[in-house]
């Protein structure tokens, strides 16, 4: 079967495209399902999402996409900061009075009166330290986001923000569901997800419109003057336009052609990896909170996810399963190597279990592409490669083919934003 347009992958920008192109292309995927990082698994009776996800959008037809096709829960936003053996709700930076040692909240509010909106700030460490002033900075955002990034702060760019980083507290925000631009995440944000089943049956159900499909297609050589790619298996499809959502270094490896500065270019690109440690718990759990965020050091994650508390429909299972995110980086270090052992012990330390014997399995996940690192010079490097690409009717998108840190409702947006652009063509 020839189309004009070739997809390659089928997570939320690659579905979002072919809905866009409404079916008018063929999408090639590696694996053997759809839904790419917003997938879900079972292990043992409790469900897992690979990450912490839940869904959220400020585009109004993001939501209507998803509600129109399977039926979603909401509920309020249940997430705390552990600092200093406390468990404060989120964002710290709202929340400091409620930890139980005076003098840390004394350093922070008295920090605040050297605080500015940060704007122009040379990198995200300056950031930081100008938003959110000595105290804050130096009792959990500076040691939190150096635990999550592994990286010098100063080699990140603050562009982004505006989108990610909740303000101090005093200054009044709502995560907006209309405007168009995300906005960070609130104590009081209403979130949603599946009313049964994981994350990813969203783009399971979402899947179903992707008429042409073939799973388990290994993209292996892509010629741009033939406008052919060829798959593992030896099979070839031509293309008018191709449009790619595995990350943009990945691409260029695979074009004949490209040219040698370019791959270099992109070796610049920086990204961070993940350790997921996917706990499964033998009861259901006996707390509420669906995230918890960790400077500490005694815990492995930065950020912990309680996913069965995600759902009324997962609440309701026998077995529940918690998510952590363990971040790697060139300069992190961490202060024990027995990760499963850590693992089983800091949900102690945060007092989701009350005895190890709850931990009925520990299984240990490893994603290469979890964060793109937002480097100074990262939108330049895209775009010159995106330039050159764009030439050959190649698009590359999504959160690691655009080298963004976006969430799985951009990705759709952005999906099919560019798949009714190139309908038009």
């Amino acid at each position: 079967m020839k189309k004009k347009n070739i997809i390659i992958g089928s997570g939320p920008t690659g579905i979002g495209t072919a809905i866009g192109l409404e079916n008018d292309c063929i999408v090639l995927e590696a694996s053997g399902n759809v839904g790419g990082f917003s997938t879900s698994i079972e292990i043992n009776g409790a469900i897992f999402d690979y990450g912490g996800h839940s869904f959220h959008t400020p585009h109004p037809e993001v939501r209507e996409l998803v509600y129109s096709n399977i039926d979603m829960f909401e509920q309020k936003r249940d997430a705390r900061c552990l600092s200093y053996g406390d468990l404060i709700p989120y964002p710290f930076q709202k929340n400091y009075k409620q930890l139980s040692d005076e003098a840390i909240i004394n350093e922070c509010q008295a920090g605040m009166e050297f605080t500015d909106d940060g704007k122009g700030s040379a990198n995200f460490e300056a950031f930081i330290e100008r938003r959110f002033g000595p105290g804050i900075s130096k009792h959990f955002m500076l040691p939190y986001n150096r635990k999550l990034w592994g990286r010098d702060l100063k080699r990140l760019a603050a562009d982004w923000t505006g989108e990610r980083v909740a303000a101090p507290e005093g200054v009044k925000e709502k995560f907006d569901t209309q405007g168009g631009a995300r906005k960070p995440l609130q104590g009081d944000t209403k979130v949603a997800y599946p009313a049964k089943g994981g994350f990813g049956a969203i783009f399971d159900e979402l899947g179903k419109k992707i008429k042409h499909i073939e799973l388990n297609t290994q993209v292996a050589r892509i010629d741009p003057k033939g406008k052919k790619v060829f798959t593992s298996a030896g099979q070839s499809h031509e293309y008018h336009n191709l449009v790619s959502s595995m990350p943009i270094n990945i691409l260029l490896q695979l074009i004949e052609g490209t040219p040698s500065e370019l791959i270099e270019r992109a070796k610049e690109l920086d990204n961070l990896s993940l350790k997921l440690g996917l706990i499964v718990i033998n009861h259901p759990v006996d707390t509420e909170i669906q995230r918890i965020y960790s400077a500490e050091e005694k815990i492995p994650a930065h950020k912990t996810a309680v996913n069965h508390n995600s759902s009324d429909y997962l609440r309701s299972l026998p077995k529940h399963g918690i998510m952590m995110e363990i971040s790697e980086g060139p300069e992190k270090k961490l202060i024990r190597s027995d990760t499963e052992k850590w693992i089983a012990d800091s949900l102690l330390e945060m007092k989701l279990i009350k005895s190890l014997s709850e931990v009925e399995k520990i299984v240990i996940h490893d994603a290469k592409y979890a964060y793109p690192v937002p480097t100074h010079n990262r939108d330049e490097i895209v775009k010159e490669i995106q330039d050159w690409l764009n030439e050959h009717q190649i698009y590359s998108i999504g959160r690691f083919g655009q080298w963004a840190y976006i969430n799985s409702d951009e990705s759709l947006q952005r999906g099919l934003n560019l798949g009714r652009k190139l309908s038009e063509k």
